[in-house]
């Protein structure tokens, strides 16, 4: 038993809904990785811990995320802003939330994100992005300005390079990384948790 296997076993899901999902995973081959249960359940803890009650995330895909985003709003309170720019995507999240009972915590947006982030109005307590990894880099001034100081930033899949996924994934998240870990408004770090998860604290304007 490794270290991962031995955490998992402890590891209850927040919805039934998400055992749901995973099995549309496995019968579908062109959806992107989910954020797994480990690091479902350290975001459900930083949102909890944050009382957080206005969130976003940027790349919903069929759900997952957004569930276990949507249930820590429902324990806070709060309310979660998620979007999704493929169309049958943003339908099969729908449809996944609605069944999870938890449409009343999520508006969830059908738009391009590095659009969409340009629209909207902050502050927000928290912010996920997991959207196309070519757009890390480029929406990390938005998204830190959208961002309340003592605010968190998380993007999923922050050791894509070590890992060895293809350069044109992994090296823009490389790039996002070097970025926040040099950015003097931001407190950062990498968890090696999932595909790695970047967590960063906005300690000013």
């Amino acid at each position: 038993m490794n270290e991962s296997e031995y955490i998992l076993g402890f590891l209850e899901s927040d919805s039934k809904q998400l055992a749901a999902i995973d099995e549309q995973y496995e019968k579908q081959d062109d959806l992107v990785p989910t954020i797994g249960p480990e690091v479902g359940k350290i975001l459900g803890l930083i949102l909890r811990t944050m009382n957080a009650k206005r969130i976003l995330e940027f790349g919903t895909c069929i759900g997952y995320s957004t569930i276990w985003l949507a249930e820590a709003m429902r324990a806070t309170g709060g309310k979660l802003t998620a979007i999704e720019v493929e169309e049958r995507f943003y339908g099969m999240a729908k449809e996944n939330i609605e069944e999870a009972g938890l449409s009343e915590f999520v508006e969830l947006i059908h738009g391009d994100a590095s659009k969409v982030i340009n629209e909207i109005e902050g502050p927000f307590d928290f912010i996920l992005q997991d959207s196309k990894k070519t757009l890390y880099p480029e929406m990390l001034d938005r998204s830190i300005e959208l961002l309340r100081v003592n605010g968190v930033l998380a993007a999923d899949d922050g050791l894509f390079l070590p890992m060895g996924f293809e350069k044109e994934n992994a090296e823009p998240i490389h790039r996002y990384n070097e970025m926040v870990l040099s950015d003097l408004r931001l407190y950062s770090t990498i968890l090696p948790i999932g595909d790695g998860l970047t967590l960063s604290v906005k300690l000013k304007d």
